[in-house]
């Protein structure tokens, strides 16, 4: 679905094979599983991930090999929020 300037708050962005335009994010939950997505011109502010399917298991394998920190600078490089703007959900042991 193609999203054009749309305001999300408080509630679960499906991220995977929407594309979203001029949106605004604010205290959101995006949920992802790696599919296709496309975001031009957006604004965050206070947002979680919940990291789903072939995605969610890689990344509970770079939590293995490097830890908390580590996963949490990954996803800072992408998005350069503040600390406490990123709270990680991992996956339990499987």
């Amino acid at each position: 679905m193609d999203y054009v300037d749309k305001a999300f708050e408080g509630e679960t962005v499906e991220l995977d094979g929407n594309s979203f335009e001029n949106c605004t994010f604010r205290d959101v939950t995006f949920q992802y599983a790696g599919g296709d997505l496309v975001m031009k011109n957006c604004g965050m502010d206070r947002f979680r991930f919940q990291f789903g399917g072939d995605l969610a298991n890689g990344l509970f394998a770079l939590y293995q090999l490097f830890g908390t920190e580590a996963l949490l600078q990954i996803i800072r490089g992408f998005t350069e929020p503040t600390a406490p703007q990123v709270e990680l959900a991992l996956p339990s042991s499987q």
